[in-house]
């Protein structure tokens, strides 16, 4: 579990540093970055990795759960941390990313097996969230999501 912190901490380095590039202005570079650090928060979030989601998660952060649940950023962390909310395994698939100056819209579906108080259940669902550029990374700052009663809907090509 430790080698997979430190993969993330990595990442999330490299993401920093790639930012902070004076040429780092193409929008496809960007969504890019996005969606690694999406990718990172995901699997930040089964590791229970508390460093690597006190910087990927904004001090604002707005996390509503497909129940209905809303979460800060401090009390998110809390339920990992003590193991009250579990994620077991997170199967994500990023629809479309939209960059809007230092904001990024997510749009994705996930498969999500997690338990919380020790009640254990498998879910689809259906996510958008909100990214924000600061301090040279970018930043979750807004979180909604969905279950979907049947399989997710596949995206309009």
């Amino acid at each position: 579990m430790k080698s997979r912190r430190n993969v993330v901490v990595f990442a999330l380095i490299a993401a920093a540093t790639t930012l902070s590039n004076p040429s780092f202005t193409k929008d496809a570079d960007r969504e890019q970055a996005v969606k690694t650090a999406e990718l990172a928060r995901f699997k930040a979030n089964v590791d229970a990795d508390v460093k690597a989601l006190g910087l990927l998660l904004a001090d604002d952060l707005d996390y509503v759960h497909s129940g209905g649940d809303v979460d800060t950023k401090a009390s998110f962390i809390e339920a990992l941390a003590s193991g009250r909310l579990d994620y077991t395994s997170v199967e994500p698939t990023i629809e479309k990313v939209r960059i809007l100056g230092d904001i990024a819209i997510v749009r994705g579906t996930a498969k999500v097996t997690a338990s919380n108080r020790g009640s254990s259940s498998e879910n689809t669902i259906g996510f958008t969230d909100a990214w924000i550029f600061r301090d040279q990374r970018w930043q979750l700052t807004a979180w909604r999501s969905a279950r979907y009663a049947a399989p997710a809907p596949q995206p309009a090509k």
